[in-house]
């Protein structure tokens, strides 16, 4: 295996009824490109960050839930603002953007399979960068989070930082939501501020030009186990780059963090 410091996120894979509707959606609404092929599309912002995967045809429709493993996606915008004004327009059903705690300026919103998505700003409310020029949503963003909930945080650190070899970056409790949020990568760049929890950081980690893994650590542990035969819509895996070899952690892999 290479050097953990090298890898970094390169799929996040979703089984999907149809691919072909995604695929229009996140490239035609979201300003993602498609970096694969018609056989297997490969969407994302930029070739060399993470890019979603779609395995098609999975019977059934998929059904967000409170208590899933899986979460959501993260997308990282200059101005929030700018483009939920787009997607309004687009005819796109989008949360309005409000500051949430200390964590930042957020907004939400489902893809057509009814994957969550959540967009947020780089910077705190009222500090937008300017967008520049492209497409509303494409020319300003990162795919900047996969988020997954979990029960056992001890066991989920075990095998992030030893099997896999990432390092918690930041730690963001919530106490009074009942959780608290852990984010990962491989990245050794330095932070602002050494403290994990220190909320001067977290502008600057929204700003980050890569993917991170995002936990949210449940107190109640309630987050149930995803289905034993894996073939019904939803998050598949994720996938990095270690040397030339694109390796994935799957739910089956994640038991023991619930």
């Amino acid at each position: 295996m290479s050097d953990p410091s090298l890898r970094t996120f390169a799929r996040h894979r979703l089984r999907v009824a149809n691919a072909e509707e995604l695929v229009d959606f996140y490239r035609d609404i979201l300003g993602m490109r498609d970096f694969g092929s018609a056989e297997k599309p490969l969407l994302g912002y930029d070739r060399k960050q993470c890019l979603l995967e779609f395995e098609g045809g999975t019977p059934g429709t998929y059904t967000a839930r409170a208590d899933d493993l899986y979460w959501k996606i993260g997308i990282t915008l200059r101005d929030l603002d700018h483009a939920v004004t787009y997607l309004k327009r687009q005819g796109v059903a989008v949360t309005e953007p409000r500051q949430f705690a200390d964590i930042g300026y957020m907004s939400h919103m489902t893809d057509p399979a009814g994957f969550v998505i959540e967009l947020l700003q780089q910077g705190f409310e009222g500090r937008a960068k300017a967008v520049g020029t492209g497409h509303a949503v494409g020319g300003q963003a990162t795919l900047a989070h996969i988020t997954l909930r979990i029960n056992d945080i001890a066991a989920a650190r075990a095998d992030l930082e030893g099997r896999l070899g990432m390092r918690l970056i930041s730690v963001q409790p919530v106490t009074e939501y009942g959780f608290c949020l852990y984010f990962f990568c491989w990245s050794g760049e330095p932070l602002p501020e050494p403290d994990l929890e220190a909320v001067a950081n977290r502008e600057w980690l929204w700003a980050r030009p890569y993917t991170l893994l995002e936990l949210q650590h449940v107190f109640a542990g309630n987050v149930r186990a995803p289905a034993v035969d894996g073939k019904e819509p939803g998050f598949a895996a994720f996938g990095w780059r270690d040397g030339s070899e694109i390796r994935y952690l799957g739910p089956e892999d994640m038991r023991n963090w619930l």
